[in-house]
């Protein structure tokens, strides 16, 4: 026995400890030998949960400072309990204490004291320990989030070849707003094929720094023609540099850390990819934008959203909220037709079967169709031609067929998705305007005084509120927790030397499209619960504001200073609502006829900057004896046409040859 607690308890030289330390180590010593020795009876194994466990108590143990407490018992204990009883009883009842009392109230003290010591231990092992590793999991999730953002971006640089991945990776050079000027001038060479335009981007970032903004504008004198012959070139076939290069041409591109414009309806895609169970929905778009949220929120983002309320006759209010959730779900059909064709399109890039300047992003739904309906009829003429090919005996090109044939059938489920949506479309169109009739007929029916549709203060009529999308410290920490538990499981663990999220072990999983576009749902299920992603008006708020500027992120960054690069973006961003104050009274006075008088114009011009161009349009739309009955919204969108029979012959051709290997 003696020789067993000698492996166990070893001795050491003597060093200069205090006494805390050396009672600690004492009483965490003997918890492992007497846990060693239980394990001894039971046989040899390996546990790494119950290890685990030992070594939280251990930690609490240490934490608590025994020594220190129990000091502060004694103390409490003998003189401080002694002194308070003999004072307070010889003041009470002019006589001393006796001894049972004053060992009563030692006893009461020392065992009070033990038990909250207990106590303490207690909780430091078990809620203290979780309270710890959520506050691990929030770090985690902030570092690997600003990792993933990064490789998201470089597997979207990456998809591409040539001239076309040069473009996009100097685009994204040159939304930096730290980029110096010699990159500013590469990047935008590889943009333009101009040295001297070039280089006078980055004379005008060298003047922008020093704050020499006069000598920027003798600059624009010289080349304001040329300027603008060269945007209006780049806008047909790189319309997303034009905004970036117009930042750097002006000298503000420091503005971008005041927010930057969100991907649109990016929420509405990723949720429509778990509705129907198909990650294709998902462009790496909407990823980096569903990551950025995140980090956001995670953050201390605090993200403003504009509603409305009405408050008067309850026959009324129930007609504006069914109207209400009638024009919500058509909008978000509208927005989900239009994104099953702008996912298509973004797959079918991803697979090379369309080029990426066919694929600008900004392009109108109508042109879209058209090239993707292009695109599908030149690979059903590339598969009939290599179906005549292999059918002629030459079998090289049954692995390239094979490939066009999976392409074609993902592409044709894609094509279903977004013709069915549009068919949806029509029936919601028609579900909205009868609900608009229905309340036009009621306005006229009913008598109402002149305070029932205005927008008000206070009383009766329309009132505006305002709400916060933001996470607080405890839901904040269940998503870290669920992001953290995801991301372990698919083993994705960064490594700066050999590259973001590759492979380093065998166990570790490379960033793919697939798994980039799994993680974006993941993101939206843990979100989901606490900020209510899939109601409608938290998209609506959610897109029309600015996402955090979060070009400062780098490889190879701590977690803390990804945590203070988000917390200082949060913190930074405008705030703008003069867009969602507009929406929402082209909302009121278009669709439910809500008078905007000069004190409700003032207030939505002063409180959220809408413009007073739009608010003066929607005075004059109430004021017209005869409106249109047509409203903004009742206009219906470009129809995708049935899936071509062509297409379906190429693939029953393939299928037939290559079918069954």
């Amino acid at each position: 026995m003696h020789q067993s607690c000698s492996c166990i308890l070893p001795t050491r030289t003597k060093t200069r400890k205090s006494g805390d330390h050396l009672l600690n180590r004492s009483i965490t010593n003997l918890l492992r030998w007497s846990w060693r020795r239980k394990q001894v009876k039971q046989g040899i194994s390996l546990n790494r949960e119950d290890t685990e466990q030992l070594d939280q108590i251990a930690r609490s143990v240490r934490r608590v400072r025994i020594s220190r407490s129990l000091l502060g018992l004694a103390w409490t204990a003998g003189p401080v309990t002694a002194l308070g009883l003999y004072g307070g009883y010889y003041i009470g009842f002019g006589q001393a204490p006796s001894r049972q009392q004053l060992i009563y109230f030692v006893s009461f003290t020392v065992l009070s004291g033990l038990i909250a010591l207990i106590a303490k231990i207690v909780y430091d092992s078990t809620w203290g320990v979780r309270s710890e590793q959520a506050q691990r999991s929030v770090v985690e999730a902030i570092d690997k989030l600003g990792d993933l953002i990064l490789s998201v971006k470089n597997l979207v640089v990456a998809s591409y070849e040539g001239e076309i991945r040069e473009r996009e990776a100097a685009i994204q050079l040159l939304q930096r707003v730290d980029l110096s000027p010699g990159g500013v001038a590469m990047a935008a060479e590889q943009l333009t094929s101009d040295p001297a335009f070039s280089q006078m981007l980055a004379n005008i970032d060298n003047f922008r720094r020093a704050g020499l903004f006069s000598r920027i504008r003798d600059i624009h004198r010289d080349w304001d023609q040329r300027f603008d012959i060269l945007i209006t070139e780049l806008s047909t076939t790189l319309p997303q540099a034009v905004e970036v290069l117009r930042h750097r041409y002006h000298g503000d591109i420091a503005t971008l850390r005041h927010g930057v414009p969100r991907t649109e309806h990016f929420i509405a895609r990723v949720l429509a990819a778990i509705e129907q169970d198909n990650l294709l929905l998902i462009t790496m778009q909407d990823v980096e934008s569903m990551l950025v949220l995140a980090f956001e929120l995670i953050n201390g983002r605090e993200i403003p959203t504009l509603i409305f309320d009405y408050r008067g006759r309850w026959r009324l209010a129930a007609a504006l909220d069914r109207m209400e959730r009638k024009r919500s779900r058509y909008r978000i059909a509208q927005a989900a037709g239009s994104n099953r064709i702008r996912s298509l399109a973004s797959w079918l890039v991803e697979v090379d079967v369309m080029k990426y300047e066919d694929v600008p992003e900004g392009v109108a739904a109508n042109l879209l169709t058209d090239r993707v309906i292009a695109a599908l009829d030149d690979l059903a003429d590339t598969m009939k031609l290599l179906v005549e090919k292999v059918n002629d005996g030459q079998v090289e090109y049954r692995a390239q067929l094979r490939e066009y044939a999976e392409i074609m059938t993902a592409a044709l489920r894609l094509y279903r998705n977004a013709n069915d949506s549009f068919r949806r479309i029509g029936e919601l169109h028609a579900e909205f305007l009868l609900a608009a009739e229905d309340w036009n007929r009621m306005l006229d029916s009913v008598e109402l005084d002149t305070a029932e549709l205005r927008i008000g203060p206070r009383g009766r009529g329309v009132h505006i509120l305002e709400k916060v999308i933001r996470l607080d410290d405890e839901e904040r920490k269940e998503v870290c927790q669920h992001l953290v538990r995801y991301m372990r499981h698919q083993h994705l663990e960064s490594h700066e030397t050999k590259g973001l999220f590759k492979r380093r072990a065998e166990r570790d999983n490379p960033l793919t499209f697939d798994s980039a576009r799994q993680l974006a749902i993941e993101v939206a299920l843990a979100l989901e619960p606490h900020i209510h992603l899939s109601y409608p008006e938290v998209q609506r708020g959610i897109s029309a504001t600015l996402a955090s500027y979060l070009g400062g992120l780098e490889p190879g960054m701590s977690a803390q200073d990804k945590k203070l690069l988000g917390e200082s973006m949060a913190q930074d961003v405008e705030e703008d609502m003069s867009q969602a104050a507009e929406y929402l009274a082209v909302a009121l006075v278009r669709h439910y006829r809500v008078s905007l008088s000069d004190e409700a114009r003032r207030f939505l011009y002063e409180t959220y900057g809408a413009r007073e161009s739009v608010l003066d349009i929607l005075v004059q739309y109430q004021q017209t004896d005869n409106p249109p009955s047509q409203s903004l919204l009742t206009v219906r969108p470009t129809a995708v046409p049935n899936a071509h029979r062509r297409w379906y012959r190429s693939l029953v051709l393939a299928r037939r040859l290559v079918g069954d290997e």
